[in-house]
Parts: structure tokens; C-alpha cells; sequence
């Protein structure tokens, strides 16, 4: 009696563990099975600007810009994910540039008179995303869909020109994930867009400064009305001098005459160099010109960039600022070197010191 009990004993024991063996192997498969069945995705679908759907990675890492613009734009936002540059920093821009992102690799551009995109180094910094700013060219969304089949990586166009800028930062943001800084650049390009469109619709057309673009060796090239590289002039309420001349957008713009510029008569003349500022203030065939006399001629700061423009990017932003003040101080009423330091500090990464700001502002005062 007492062997069959112990006989039972053992069978009823061996039944419980093979039973618990088969319910830990069954919750182990069904856990595999669920990981299985759910697993993180590691890719989403961005609409670029274009309208074009782009399977891009859900984290990005590193990004790559198509050219000068796109290049600065990217600066401001998220530099650290920067793998290479579309072009070097100019000796201007050096100063205000940490020098880890001057030692990135070149690429080269892959629009503009100075194309010259190096697939084989591009492909070879490993980038997730290729990232094209600015103006929506009638073959962009052509043009991208073929850079992004050369390379293999995912290649997006972003729209930007000066008035939609905040919309611009808003866009990056969701493409990077890096919206709260975005965020706050979208909010600055706001803010002063939104001042410029007010004193401009306020403003009675007496009231209206006329304003000339000099650049070139002699200071007879210009951007003239209607030039995307002059927008600042017409943004901030103030007429561009260089009416009823052929819009050239490349290179240094439309040729004009001494003639011409006698009869337009600008109030202001804006220099886009220290050697064009002298030229105008010290050369006798500039002398018939009511600006010069009345010594309304200014040199436009160029350092990181040209205020203007060139690349027409969003150092226009400090630009309509800059020449706003200046030519409608009691609208504007704005420090401009305190406009500086804190545009620098946002968008630049870096805050110049008192001197840096002289510096800046030598001759555009």
C-alpha cells in the first residue's frame, strides 16, 4: 500500500512538470510571437514641399544640403547633424563659425553656375537625407526624384523665399524632429516679417525711400525691382531705385548707367563691398548724385553674409532689421546691435562681442 502511494506520488508530481514546462514554453513563444508581430518601424513617409512622398528614417542623423542655401538654413537649425558642406565658409563667415563644422568635407552644389555635386564624396559621408532650401523651380520635383535615384538616399525639397520662412523652420522641424528649436526660429522670421508688412502698409507712398542695390567692380551692377536677390528693399517698405530694367537673377544682376542712376535720383545708395563704399564716396562721377552729397551712402554688412543677400538665405531676416532702422528709424525703433547679438546667438550659435558688432556695422550706419 505504502509503494502504490508513493508510486502515484511520483506520477501525479512528473504530470505538474510537464505541464508547467509546456505553459513556460507556450508564454515564451507567444511573447516571441508578439514581438514578432509588432516591431518598431524604423521608417515614415515625409511630403516634401514639392508634393513628392519620401520614405525617410524615422531618426535622422545626419543630413547633407544641396547648396549654399540650403547649407545655411541647415546651420541655423541643426548643425550638429551637418556630414559635409555644399560649399566652404567665406573668410567673413569664419569668424562666427565654430571651427569643428569648417573641417566638414565639400560637396559641391547641385544647382546654380557653380554645380558641381560630387556624388561618389556625398554618397560617401552616408547621409541619411539630402536636403534642397529654397525657391520651387518649375523641374524641382523632376530634379529631386533623379538626385535621389543617383545616389540611393532619400533627397527633400524644402520651400523658402523671404515671406515664408517661418514656414519654412516649421517643415524642417518635422522632418528632423527638432521642432522646439525650429519652433523658435519660425517665431523670430514671425516677429520681424510681421513688423516689416505693418510699417509697410502704414506707410504713405511721400513717405516711401527709394533705394539703390550698387555692386559690381564699378558699382553699376544691381538687383533691381522685381530681383528675388533684392526682396529686402520692397519687404521693408521702401522702393528699389532700379525701375525698368530686365530682371537678371544670376551672377551680379543687371547692368545700369551713371545716366540712369543720376535720373532716379535714390535717397540711399547701399554698397554691397568696402571697395564699391569707397568708390561711390570718393569718386567725382559719383558726385552729381544727391545721396552722395547728403551722404547717404552705406556699406551692407557682409559678415557671417551679405544682409541682402547672397546667398539669398535667411540672413535676410537681420537684413530687413538692419535696413529698416535705417531708413525708418522712428517706425522700426529698433537697437540694431542689440537685433545683432540676439539674431547671432539664435541663428548663428554664437554671441559676437561689442567689437565684432563695430566691426559689423563699420560704414552701415
Amino acid at each position: 500500500m505504502k509503494k502504490q502511494s508513493i508510486t502515484l506520488f511520483l506520477v501525479m508530481l512528473l504530470a505538474l512538470f510537464l505541464t508547467g514546462c509546456s505553459g513556460t514554453d507556450k508564454q515564451t513563444a507567444d511573447s516571441s510571437e508578439n514581438n514578432h508581430s509588432q516591431p518598431e518601424s524604423a521608417k515614415r513617409v515625409f511630403t516634401d514641399s514639392a508634393g513628392r512622398a519620401v520614405e525617410i528614417p524615422n531618426d535622422i542623423k545626419k543630413i547633407a544640403p544641396s547648396g549654399p542655401l540650403a547649407q545655411i538654413v541647415l546651420y541655423t537649425s541643426s548643425p550638429d547633424l551637418l556630414v559635409g558642406l555644399a560649399s566652404p565658409f567665406s573668410a567673413e563667415a569664419k569668424e562666427f563659425i565654430d571651427e569643428k563644422y569648417q573641417k566638414l568635407p565639400e560637396f559641391g552644389q547641385f544647382y546654380g553656375k557653380n554645380a558641381s555635386l560630387n556624388m561618389e564624396a556625398l554618397s560617401a559621408a552616408e547621409p541619411d537625407v539630402v536636403i534642397d532650401i529654397g525657391e520651387a523651380k518649375k523641374t524641382v520635383k523632376e530634379d529631386m526624384d533623379k538626385l535621389q535615384d543617383q545616389l540611393d538616399i532619400p533627397t527633400i525639397f524644402i520651400e523658402a523665399n523671404l515671406n515664408n520662412l517661418p514656414e519654412t523652420y516649421i517643415k524642417l522641424g518635422e522632418l528632423l524632429g527638432n521642432t522646439e528649436e525650429t519652433e523658435q526660429l519660425s517665431e523670430y522670421c514671425e516677429k520681424v516679417l510681421s513688423q516689416a508688412k505693418e510699417v509697410k502698409e502704414n506707410l504713405k507712398a511721400v513717405d516711401q525711400k527709394s533705394v539703390y542695390y550698387a555692386s559690381g567692380n564699378a558699382g553699376l551692377n544691381t538687383n533691381a525691382e522685381g530681383s528675388f536677390h533684392a526682396q529686402v528693399i520692397d519687404e521693408v517698405g521702401a522702393k528699389n531705385a532700379a525701375v525698368g530694367v530686365d530682371v537678371i537673377s544670376k551672377g551680379a544682376g543687371s547692368v545700369v548707367s551713371m545716366e540712369q542712376l543720376i535720373q532716379w535720383q535714390p535717397d540711399y545708395i547701399l554698397a554691397d563691398s568696402k571697395d564699391v563704399y569707397t568708390l561711390i564716396t570718393t569718386d567725382d562721377s559719383w558726385k552729381e548724385l544727391t545721396a552722395v552729397k547728403e551722404n547717404r551712402v552705406y556699406q551692407i554688412p557682409l559678415s557671417p553674409y551679405n544682409f541682402l543677400g547672397s546667398p539669398p538665405s535667411v540672413n535676410r531676416i537681420i537684413g530687413m532689421q538692419w535696413l529698416g532702422q535705417l531708413i525708418y528709424p522712428e517706425q522700426y525703433q529698433l537697437d540694431i546691435k542689440q537685433s545683432i547679438s540676439e539674431f547671432y546667438k539664435l541663428f548663428y550659435h554664437v554671441k559676437p562681442t561689442t567689437e565684432q558688432i563695430s566691426a559689423i556695422l563699420e560704414n552701415a550706419q
